[in-house]
């Protein structure tokens, strides 16, 4: 009897941290599309997203100083459609280096330097992603940037 729970210890130990391994895998592979969708410019983009998803940007003002604005997805979805032209007659794209995912709870944090277009200057960036019956969804995207435009839409 004791070898059996010993046996069942041994065999939870081993197959958690898999199955944590595969959810942070499946995590990395859902960003990576992510990422390959929106520098293609496709209208998937807004299915990536929860309903209920909190867009935050916090600008870096030009006093040196930052302020987080916030928007609600039916606002971003309105912004997304009218941008998209223009973003891909420029050729708009953002590239992330240094990506790392975390579990937390029923979350996953991905964070990573996110470097629009052809900057040099990395700014930070993440997703809060959680898995719903319909895949992997951001909750929350929150990127810094130095666009002033987002300030008007301060409260």
């Amino acid at each position: 009897m004791f070898n059996r729970y010993i046996i069942l210890i041994l065999a939870l130990l081993f197959i958690a941290p898999c199955s944590f391994a595969d959810d942070i895998a499946d995590v990395k592979n859902f960003f990576n599309s992510y990422v390959n969708d929106a520098n293609s410019f496709s209208t998937n983009i807004p299915n990536y997203y929860m309903d209920n998803a909190v867009i935050e940007r916090v600008v870096h003002k030009k006093d040196g100083t930052k302020q987080a604005v916030t928007f609600p997805m039916s606002a971003y979805k309105e912004q997304m459609a009218k941008s998209a032209k223009i973003a891909k007659m420029l050729g708009y794209k953002n590239n992330y280096k240094n990506i790392n995912v975390i579990k937390s709870g029923n979350d996953f944090k991905i964070s990573a330097l996110r470097y629009p277009n052809k900057d040099k200057v990395g700014m930070p960036f993440y997703f809060i992603v959680t898995k719903t019956s319909n895949g992997y969804k951001i909750k929350k995207e929150s990127m810094d940037t130095v666009v002033q435009d987002f300030l008007k839409h301060a409260k």
